[in-house]
């Protein structure tokens, strides 16, 4: 039978309890904002599902903060190895939703695999950097892109906001660690000359559709800037202080498409406000500020870079989705960590702060409780 690997007491510290208070309370705001949205709906059964996920979530933070790290790191690897494995079997047998295939059918919930590769690519990258024969040089360099390189899987599914994401953690962990800028310099070079000619030849229509969308609404207030009109005028509605629990006009007229999933930002803020956004945006905070507080005290540079990459994960899904919300940034299907209603991202997403705490769990210096 398995034994949880025991941890002595003063190796946990107040901050580890309150980023896992902080997920508890996302988790509650979360529920509570999906049951207003499905409520006397064909959805309703979506808050019963999305309880189990929370519940199973928070037993993966819990057994990943408790597991050993070798096997946390074995994982990793297993994990990347299954998911561009499962990546590949989407584009063939894939659930199309919406014309993107995204999802496998697996029993009564659908798996989506660029969710784990998501996670693997964290623990993958914080290996390969962490390694003294890539630190700072042109074989790491390489060997970073190639781990990198299943993205295309992700894009061509396609996913366009989990593509950019991706994109995103790899250049966040490596700008973090000690490779050298000018092959990040040379990147970016390479990525902004080209991006003019990617938009016109392989993005889908109605992707490019999204971005112009976002310079000219007005034009496109029928089609590709709907969803962002109408979640603007229900976090307008709502003020400083909200409608009130169950109280949004715009939320109770399901005028916003997809308010259980993308633009469930809009629905919470319409509720409760200004104020009450304030207080999510800082719940959000609380674990960025907790986690990257002390990188210098985490014991070698694999966490520090496990932290880094986690980070990077959750402040792209916040200014991301709350960007597109409010009519900032392009619609890309981003979730909101906890709040959005999904099983893969939540679970996946309590991994991540699973490894946070981990991080600091396994610090090299004896810390008290404080």
């Amino acid at each position: 039978m398995y034994k949880f690997p025991r941890i002595r007491e003063n190796e946990y510290s107040i901050s580890d309890f309150i980023i896992a208070l902080v997920v508890v309370i996302l988790m509650i705001l979360g529920l509570v904002t999906l049951r207003s949205v499905v409520l006397d709906t064909k959805e309703a059964p979506r808050f019963q599902k999305q309880v189990i996920w929370d519940l199973l979530a928070l037993s993966i933070m819990v057994y990943v903060i408790v597991e050993k790290e070798i096997r946390i790191k074995t994982l990793g690897r297993i994990a990347y190895v299954l998911s561009v494995i499962l990546l590949v079997l989407v584009l063939l047998v894939g659930k199309t939703v919406y014309g993107a295939r995204r999802w496998i059918d697996v029993g009564p919930f659908d798996l989506q695999p660029s969710e784990l590769f998501k996670l693997s690519l964290v623990l993958m990258l914080s290996s390969t950097l962490n390694d003294p024969k890539n630190e700072g040089t042109l074989r790491g360099f390489l060997k970073s892109v190639l781990i990198l390189s299943p993205a295309i899987l992700v894009f061509l599914e396609p996913d366009l906001g989990m593509t950019i994401l991706l994109f995103f953690i790899w250049f966040v962990m490596l700008f973090s660690s000690r490779m050298k800028l000018k092959y990040l310099l040379w990147t970016m070079g390479i990525t902004i000359a080209s991006a003019p000619l990617a938009f016109f030849t392989l993005l889908k229509d109605y992707q490019r559709a999204r971005i112009l969308a976002v310079l000219n609404p007005d034009k496109h207030l029928h089609s590709a800037a709907y969803n962002v009109l109408m979640s603007k005028a229900a976090i307008a509605n709502g003020g400083v202080r909200g409608t009130g629990y169950g109280l949004g006009t715009i939320t109770n007229m399901r005028v916003v498409p997809m308010q259980h999933t993308d633009f469930i930002f809009s629905a919470y803020a319409e509720q409760f406000g200004l104020l009450g956004t304030l207080f999510l945006l800082g719940l959000y905070g609380t674990i960025l500020v907790l986690a990257l507080a002390k990188l210098d005290r985490l014991k070698d540079n694999f966490w520090k870079y496990v932290t880094v990459g986690s980070c990077g994960v959750f402040a792209f899904h916040i200014f991301e989705n709350v960007g597109m919300n409010i009519g900032l940034l392009p619609v890309t299907g981003i979730p909101l960590p906890f709040l959005s209603y999904g099983g893969t991202s939540t679970i996946i997403f309590a991994a991540l702060v699973g490894l946070i705490i981990k991080a600091r769990v396994v610090s090299k210096e004896p810390r008290q409780v404080e």
